[in-house]
């Protein structure tokens, strides 16, 4: 049976663990101000020489629209607040942009408070990520665009080969009312393939894990809703996005949370008229407890949710669940797995809705 290491070995082992791996290690005195500890690969990541830097000069390096998320999270870690994680940018030498992944914890070292954890260079998974996210809302959108596109047309044709058969059953020819027949069954059927088809996308987004990161919830709203924008089914409709500030940072899921806002857009320019409407709003707000928060709204000026609806609109499989103006499908399950996305946000929606003026729904979440 193998003995237990003594503690020079244990700390051997620490040093050349800390010493050899690619995140930095920090060790910062709080009081003095002053790091007590960086690993070698401070030197690769910051490019800056161990021994010569300045925590006020470190913070120069943090970009602007960061700096203040910078400062907020310290003053939260020295208040006795837990923070798994934080992500932010600098900026080094020549301006090159990088992204940074901090997991910083307080300790307390002989009545000494110090600032310890563990940074990483994230640039290159950020980038990933973001490649990623852009292909995932052009195939959110496209799966949409498929929908509204195509639906309505079949729909059209499911309604007008039923009223073809019964105007012909006066001719009693049973070849044209087969025909007639397969029309109806075959537009059917490709509705109820698309129908399936979308369904199946929001069930296996609802069953995955959240994998939250910090982005720019402005920039990518913006490019949602161009995708929503370029189909030529969407040609006459207006299509506006505001915020309170040019850019907003949060933490989320980027997949699954933009996808629950894309299917908000979408539904509200499936009830909404050629000539309509739909306008996108981020702020930058605080709730009652003085919690940074994002409040998103979706507003249409479209046919409304009928107020018999209003109490179930959020329940599974709910009697709200109803085809689009261009007939275009609906699982009846989209608002509840919208509603369960937000709140493992833990966030909250609600809406607001008339028939025949509009409806508005918010979504309101922490910054992180």
């Amino acid at each position: 049976m193998s003995q237990p290491h003594n503690a020079s070995h244990s700390e051997d082992f620490r040093n050349a663990l800390t010493e050899n791996i690619d995140q930095v290690v920090f060790a910062y005195q709080v009081d003095t101000q002053e790091f007590s500890y960086l690993n070698p690969a401070f030197e690769e990541v910051f490019q800056l020489k161990r021994n010569t830097v300045n925590p006020s000069g470190l913070l120069q390096m943090v970009h602007e629209e960061d700096l203040e998320y910078v400062r907020e999270v310290y003053e939260q870690l020295l208040a006795g607040e837990i923070k798994k994680r934080m992500e932010f940018r600098i900026l080094l030498a020549g301006k090159t942009e990088r992204w940074l992944r901090v997991k910083p914890f307080l300790l307390q070292d002989n009545g000494k408070r110090v600032l310890a954890g563990l940074a990483e260079d994230i640039t290159d998974l950020k980038r990933y990520t973001e490649v990623e996210q852009k292909f995932s809302n052009k195939k959110n959108a496209i799966l949409q665009i498929l929908s509204h596109d195509l639906a309505g047309p079949l729909g059209q044709i499911q309604a007008l080969s039923s009223l073809v058969a019964t105007r012909v059953k006066m001719y009693a020819d049973e070849d044209l009312g087969k025909v007639i027949n397969i029309i109806r069954e075959t537009s059917k059927g490709s509705l109820r393939l698309i129908r399936d088809f979308i369904e199946q996308e929001f069930l296996e987004s609802s069953e995955t894990t959240l994998l939250k990161s910090r982005v720019n919830i402005v920039e990518i709203l913006g490019e949602v809703i161009e995708q929503y924008r370029a189909s030529q089914q969407n040609e006459q409709k207006t299509f506006q996005l505001s915020s309170s500030d040019p850019s907003i940072y949060v933490e989320v899921d980027e997949v699954k949370f933009f996808q629950a806002i894309g299917n908000l857009i979408y539904n509200a320019i499936k009830f909404t008229h050629d000539d309509g409407t739909i306008s996108v709003r981020v702020e930058d707000k605080e709730d009652t407890d003085g919690q940074s928060t994002v409040l998103i709204s979706v507003e249409d000026n479209g046919i409304g949710i009928p107020k018999k609806y209003h109490g179930s609109l959020f329940d599974k499989f709910t009697k709200a669940r109803r085809p689009g103006l261009r007939q275009e499908p609906t699982t009846g399950l989209g608002m509840s797995i919208i509603k369960t996305i937000v709140e493992w946000h833990n966030g909250r929606i609600w809406f607001e809705s008339e028939e025949n003026k509009g409806s508005i729904f918010y979504v309101e979440i922490p910054k992180n």
